[in-house]
């Protein structure tokens, strides 16, 4: 999707733009992951903005590895490697899963609390840490565990656990999570509304997010794409109450499913019926390439009660395109 404007990027991913196969029904996701759970656990309750990478579902697609281009010849690549001889932890093998919460993804001074899941030899890395990073964190114990945050950027984290580590650009935010961690504070379980939505779009998947409240992220930005398109899109935007997103990295691709919430009193009919408009307009654009045509081409759209449902397919050309 290189060459449409950002917005017309994300809402054709988000929004419904794919959709591959016949339009029967959406299966249900797999139950929710035992790690899944624990990270939500650690996450404050009322955000906006929730989601999930599982980083070693995402290299079983080449043409996606997040790794790949790591040159491990350079300077930062050397320093890499000093990393891993010392500490025993190599990120590309052992890091496993990311999860995300943010308050307002498009707020610049929001502050994102991650929880990421690791093997890692957590003495070794410590070790690692203070002799080789004592000048750049300043070190304060917090309830046993030795938070670390950055003396020149806004950046704390502390290994709260034998697997997981969790950061923040907050210091007061990692203390929180190391709060809700050992049961202390409200978590993001305790949000009926955001939980219906995670369960709705994790399990098995490689990646899955959950946004809330779509419309306070919604403005036109008409980038090089047809101003039609993009009004549409933002009218599609403001229609929607909530959005969950989730994605199987594949060989060949990357598949996924995607469920659209409305707002209260909005056509889940005319949304949809402007999804698929937007579809066409994009087909007939001569900005649009071969592989995006070919993907547009299998996309369909589907309303059902307050909701509308769709399932995507990006195949490796595509997948290529926008790393």
């Amino acid at each position: 999707m290189k060459r449409l404007s950002l917005l017309a990027t994300c809402l054709l991913f988000v929004a419904g733009g794919l959709f591959l196969g016949c339009e029967n029904q959406i299966e249900a996701p797999a139950e929710m992951t035992l790690q899944t759970r624990s990270a939500i656990e650690v996450l404050p309750a009322d955000v906006q903005f929730v989601g999930m990478v599982n980083l070693e579902a995402m290299q079983q697609n080449s043409a996606f590895n997040p790794f790949d281009e790591m040159d491990m010849g350079s300077e930062f690549g050397a320093r890499i490697q000093d990393f891993i001889d010392a500490t025993g932890f190599n990120p590309e093998t052992d890091l496993n899963e990311v999860y995300f919460a943010a308050d307002n993804m498009r707020d610049h001074h929001a502050k994102p609390n991650f929880v990421a899941y690791a093997n890692f030899d957590r003495a070794r890395l410590l070790d690692y840490i203070e002799q080789n990073f004592s000048g750049e964190f300043a070190r304060a114990d917090y309830k046993g565990v030795t938070i670390y945050r950055a003396t020149d950027d806004d950046f704390a984290f502390a290994l709260a656990t034998d697997n997981m580590m969790v950061a923040s650009a907050d210091e007061a935010a990692v203390e929180a999570m190391l709060d809700r961690l050992a049961g202390q504070g409200r978590a993001l379980n305790e949000n009926a509304e955001t939980m219906k939505l995670i369960e709705s779009a994790s399990g098995n998947s490689s990646a899955w997010f959950v946004m809330r409240d779509i419309d306070a992220e919604m403005d036109a930005d008409h980038g090089d794409s047809d101003e039609a398109i993009e009004r549409d899109m933002v009218q599609i935007g403001r229609a929607l109450q909530d959005v969950a997103v989730s994605v199987t990295m594949q060989d060949d691709g990357a598949e996924g499913r995607a469920i659209l919430k409305t707002k209260d009193g909005v056509s889940t009919d005319d949304v949809a019926s402007l999804i698929k408009g937007v579809i066409a307009a994009m087909k007939g654009s001569a900005k649009v390439d071969s592989d995006e045509l070919q993907m547009l081409d299998r996309a369909r759209v589907r309303a059902q009660g307050d909701q509308v449902h769709v399932s995507f397919f990006v195949d490796n050309n595509m997948l290529a395109s926008v790393k």
